[in-house]
């Protein structure tokens, strides 16, 4: 019932805000490899239970980006190992952490998604 957020480096796009793992697909990875290998590389968690909640983009002044938001299950949170400030949230207490303006859509669709369940 918990999701992990990682507070954003200073040297990087949103520097000091929260957000969700994550990162770009490589070249001949699926979205959902990709998912699986970023949380792996920024946490040392292995997610188990993989699904794709959606679909959303969002245009900042100097960029467009286009987020695939996944869910997964992490059944041995012993191996999480971060280099950044992270932490344990609710669902009703995500509106406590800055997090970057895009972040704003996949909150709903997070929050319409999870309410469903």
């Amino acid at each position: 019932g918990e999701m992990l957020l990682l507070k954003r480096p200073d040297d990087v796009h949103c520097a000091a805000l929260w957000s969700f793992p994550g990162g770009k697909v490589e070249a001949g990875e699926s979205a959902r490899q990709a998912a699986g290998r970023e949380l792996e590389e920024e946490t040392g968690l292995i997610g188990e239970d993989w699904r794709q909640l959606g679909e959303v983009a969002f245009d900042y002044p100097d960029r467009r980006l286009n987020f695939l938001l996944f869910s997964c299950f992490c059944r041995d949170i012993s191996r999480l190992r971060s280099e950044s400030e992270h932490t344990w949230v609710t669902l009703d207490n995500l509106d406590g952490y800055a997090m970057p303006a895009a972040n704003s859509e996949l909150l709903s669709l997070l929050r319409n998604e999870l309410r469903a369940c």
